[in-house]
């Protein structure tokens, strides 16, 4: 376990090369844009709010089509791993959470799931027939798509579920409210791992995308920390303390990473030497959510107002 690492100079001025924030900001949308996601060919930004779904062209941000959803409040967003299918999750908080599946880029609907008792928060697919979603109700239930029932639900956190993702093995590992990272075996269900080394409730869970070695996840938590871990054996390899609260994470490369955060700047944060490289102002208000393009690198954050911000990192 470490903390902050000295400054390699030269390295970190090769990442840093200039964050250049490019100035297209939308306010026409009042409520909080809760999640963004990249359409697989980056032409476009799907985003989620109790507005409900919205698609912006990329990157002028031009809005481009609106989607009615089954339920009031979304909060979170996914494609499926061929991108033939967009999930949204959501619900009505304390009575039901909500998972509408739709075709893409038809955003035609599919199917409506249902079983949670609070909203959905975090949706991940292992692959193009089962989902993952994570509730405030403390559950996660794997759901198989083809026969649209659960195929087993997942119980083991104290709170709220808050973020999940899948490891390259097809085990899920899930952040909650209750300050844990949780690792389960998809198979049977049961949880294998539970790390407790965050003081504050986390608020988003993100796989690096490197295929080599022990799979590594960064989560980011309310006690102002992005920690670093290797769920599979269970280890937290480092972290890195920020000024302001990181809502949400996004990797660039096997890295760096970006946060967005509650007082809408955005960290650009080298993984490997804990350090943050640069910081910029993103949104006026919260910024909740942030992806990074599938081909450019460049960035989207949203938040506060319904607001997207274009961030080009070159």
């Amino acid at each position: 376990m470490t903390g902050r690492k000295p400054l390699q100079f030269l390295k970190s001025a090769l990442f840093v090369l200039l964050l250049s924030l490019t100035t297209t900001t939308l306010k026409a949308q009042a409520p909080p844009i809760t999640d963004v996601a990249f359409a697989p060919d980056g032409s476009s930004v799907v985003a989620c709010s109790q507005a409900g779904l919205q698609i912006f062209s990329w990157p002028d941000l031009e809005l481009k089509e609106s989607v009615e959803l089954s339920f009031d409040n979304a909060h979170c967003v996914a494609f499926s791993a061929d991108g033939n299918s967009l999930a949204v999750g959501g619900g009505n908080p304390s009575e039901k959470g909500a998972i509408e599946i739709f075709s893409w880029p038809e955003c035609v609907t599919q199917m409506k799931l249902s079983q949670h008792d609070d909203s959905v928060v975090s949706v991940a697919w292992l692959d193009n027939d089962n989902l993952v979603s994570a509730s405030l109700d403390r559950l996660l239930i794997h759901w198989d798509l083809e026969s649209g029932e659960p195929a087993r639900a997942l119980r083991g956190h104290s709170r709220g579920v808050s973020s999940v993702c899948i490891l390259s093995n097809g085990d899920l590992v899930s952040a909650g409210l209750d300050q844990s990272v949780r690792v389960w075996n998809t198979e049977s269900g049961e949880l294998t791992r539970s790390l407790n080394q965050h003081s504050r409730a986390i608020n988003s869970i993100s796989i690096c995308p490197s295929g080599a070695g022990q799979p590594i996840v960064a989560t980011a938590a309310g006690d102002h920390t992005i920690r670093f871990w290797q769920p599979s054996i269970g280890r937290m390899m480092r972290y890195v303390r920020l000024e302001s609260e990181p809502l949400d994470l996004a990797w660039i490369d096997e890295s760096r990473i970006v946060a967005s955060c509650a007082d809408g700047q955005l960290h650009l944060v080298d993984s490997l030497n804990v350090e943050v490289l640069h910081t910029t102002s993103a949104i006026d208000g919260w910024a909740y959510a942030v992806a990074v393009h599938p081909i450019d690198s460049s960035v989207v954050v949203a938040g506060s107002g319904g607001q997207l911000q274009r961030i080009e990192l070159r």
